[in-house]
């Protein structure tokens, strides 16, 4: 976030320097950003005369910073307070030391993703403060994992309860699957989306929903082949083969995981995801590619880790979706 701190601040009096200390310590973390509009009247500020020569320091070097032109900016301090009188300075303190809590389905998968999709693709400034914010007491940034999106609104309406009870907005932003087994797909999943969709519209808070099925539909085919090329699944390259022969569309909404059922596969032509002339492959894709355990993206990360670049996942992607995400994750540190 930024706080912007005011004349009236720097010069408010003893209780409320001791927040603006607390908010200079917190941008020395690198989690944050300070800016002063009048700059040329701190150094004469009451704040500045009784302050600790290193946290003089730490504020005149943040003020050389030229400060942000635009909340719609693209990248992390969007969000801005006002810092001007004793309430807005508690305000302050309580945004500052409060995390982002980024809910997830599941911590070892849309996880996983996540923390790939930054470091290959976030911003210079995104990827700092996510390695800041997760290094840094307390954290800027952590996780929480909902164990299944019917448990998602429940934990969305137990953080806004808990922010008010602090007195503060929420600091949370909601991630989860599709699961759309095809375009279109009206599956049961659908209701549950919906539910924490209106759950999350009343809250204000920021949902993503996956575009593709579940977070290991955007794992690069670069990844995939490496898996292939190994001597060690040299059985199965003609699987694996299958899987790469099927169209982005199809790949967008395979079952990774599982494999694919009888019941799907049938209902998948139906739909036309699949066409009748492609059964052969389809039924080298009835078992599933890899182990049930470890959860196959910590599987993949802790293996094959070089493998998944930026332009493997902007190949997989095909939408702009990864950019619209990051984005939209960044706005609100």
């Amino acid at each position: 976030m930024r706080f912007v701190l005011h004349a009236l601040a720097l010069n408010g009096g003893d209780e409320l320097f001791r927040f603006i200390d607390r908010l200079v310590d917190r941008a020395a973390d690198e989690v944050h950003r300070i800016e002063v509009p009048d700059a040329d009247l701190l150094q004469s500020s009451g704040w500045y005369e009784g302050a600790r020569p290193t946290r003089r320091k730490i504020l005149t070097s943040a003020v050389a910073v030229p400060p942000r032109r635009h909340t719609t900016d693209p990248g992390p301090h969007a969000k801005q307070l006002e810092v001007c009188d004793i309430d807005s300075a508690r305000l302050a303190d309580k945004l500052a030391h409060t995390p982002l809590t980024i809910l997830v389905e599941d911590r070892e998968a849309d996880g996983i993703l996540l923390e790939i999709l930054v470091e290959e693709l976030g911003s210079p400034e995104l990827r700092s403060l996510w390695a800041c914010g997760q290094a840094v007491t307390p954290r800027a940034i952590e996780f929480e994992n909902s164990t299944g999106i019917g448990a998602m609104p429940e934990r969305v309406n137990r953080a806004v309860s808990d922010a008010k009870i602090e007195g503060r907005p929420p600091r949370y932003f909601v991630l989860c699957d599709s699961d759309a087994r095809w375009p279109g797909d009206s599956g049961p999943s659908n209701r549950a989306i919906a539910k924490l969709r209106q759950t999350c519209v009343d809250a204000s808070i920021p949902l993503h929903v996956l575009q593709k099925r579940n977070a290991e539909n955007y794992i690069p085919d670069t990844v995939i082949e490496a898996v292939r090329d190994d001597p060690n699944n040299i059985t199965n390259i003609h699987r694996f083969n299958a899987l790469l022969r099927r169209t982005p569309v199809q790949r967008d909404h395979f079952p990774v995981k599982d494999g694919l059922s009888d019941v799907e596969r049938t209902d998948a032509v139906t739909t036309g995801l699949y066409k009748p002339h492609e059964e052969a492959d389809l039924l080298l894709l009835k078992e599933r590619l890899f182990p049930k355990r470890p959860r196959l993206l910590m599987r993949l990360h802790g293996e094959r880790r070089t493998d998944f670049t930026g332009p493997g996942f902007l190949a997989r992607d095909g939408s702009g979706e990864i950019g619209s995400l990051l984005d939209a994750i960044a706005k609100e540190l």
